[in-house]
């Protein structure tokens, strides 16, 4: 019953910080580790080869609600962001 418990509020705390203040925070040349700690687990993550220069994209995906944030990284350093929010 514990894990359920935590699972749920895990759940809850991660759709709370899907808003444009807390995808303002991240910035550039940012680790994963840094993403994570402000927007939490991603909802969805793929990580793919870079071809001829190598490394890996990564790129987070975090969905609740209608609210979207993708996030990609570079060989875990933020990339680029992007937001997409339901008006309230």
């Amino acid at each position: 019953m514990a894990a359920l418990t935590t699972a749920l509020v895990a759940c809850d705390s991660t759709s709370l910080t899907l808003t444009q203040a807390n995808l303002d925070r991240i910035q550039d040349g940012m680790s994963a580790a840094q993403v994570k700690t402000i927007l939490g687990n991603p909802t969805d993550s793929k990580s793919e080869p870079i071809p001829i220069v190598g490394g890996t994209k990564t790129t987070y995906l975090y969905s609740h609600e209608g609210n979207q944030i993708v996030i990609v990284l570079k060989n875990d350093t933020v990339q680029s962001k992007e937001g997409h929010f339901v008006p309230k």
